[in-house]
């Protein structure tokens, strides 16, 4: 089934966002403990539309000594529209907008990580209206089948050496899709690199062959994502930026 281009603008809603962006000094501080469980994106539903948070999160560890990096977009999303603009976070919020690892202000949001409950819960202010908020893992709305190429998938790749790869692909109530990808990589034993949470753009998607892009400009390696998924539903057989080279996705219960 090829994708519409109006479904494909609405697809792209998930990208309009407000980029938020923390950068720690190298000084061995780390302030998420957990963040393949933080990172991606958690939004909330409601009549005027959708609105989220999307943390990204890069810890780099050379000769023992881990920096931290985390990003944060917050989008809000009516009818294929969204808003966009960029805001810098500091430890201390000289910025405007401040994360401490686990609390989050920015945009008119205040909300706390609870990593039990696996969600954000605090008050946001749209639209001059202030209101309690419980940002969870997009999921469609009630009643509605997910597309079936949904779900967490780990890549490998032989021969090695290659990075670690996790691609997490999530639908929200209005149906657009949501893609986001972790990658490790260890350079050499005393260099290794994390980032969890990498957005990718949803190019396409039927419920067999699903296109993303990755949308930090610079990456070249791990760009561009084609996939096709079995018959089974639980390997996806992939390529990146079109080479030759295969990867299979497994399906992560």
């Amino acid at each position: 089934m090829m994708v519409t281009s109006a479904t494909r603008s609405r697809l792209r809603g998930v990208s309009a966002a407000l980029a938020i962006c923390l950068a720690l000094p190298a000084q061995g501080r780390v302030t998420v403990a957990q963040p393949e469980l933080l990172s991606g994106p958690w939004e909330v539903a409601d009549s005027s539309g959708i609105h989220g948070i999307l943390a990204m999160i890069s810890q780099t560890t050379n000769n023992g000594l881990t920096s931290e990096t985390v990003q944060v977009r917050v989008y809000h999303r009516k009818e294929a529209r969204g808003t966009s603009g960029w805001y810098v976070v500091s430890p201390l919020g000289e910025g405007g907008a401040q994360f401490d690892g686990r609390r989050l202000i920015v945009a008119g949001l205040t909300a706390t990580f609870d990593p039990d409950g696996v969600r954000w819960t605090g008050e946001w202010i749209v639209e001059g209206r202030r209101r309690q908020v419980v940002l969870e893992r997009p999921h469609p709305a009630k009643g509605v089948s997910p597309n079936s190429l949904c779900g967490d998938w780990e890549g490998s790749f032989e021969p090695s050496p290659a990075p670690s790869v996790r691609i997490h692909v999530a639908q929200s109530p209005d149906g657009a899709l949501n893609a986001w990808m972790d990658t490790r990589q260890f350079i050499t034993e005393r260099y290794q690199s994390q980032l969890y949470g990498r957005s990718m753009e949803v190019i396409s998607a039927d419920p067999k062959n699903i296109v993303l892009q990755n949308e930090a400009s610079h990456s070249q390696f791990l760009s561009r994502f084609t996939g096709v998924l079995s018959d089974d539903g639980n390997t996806i057989t992939a390529q990146w930026n079109g080479r030759p080279a295969i990867w299979t996705f497994r399906r992560i219960p």
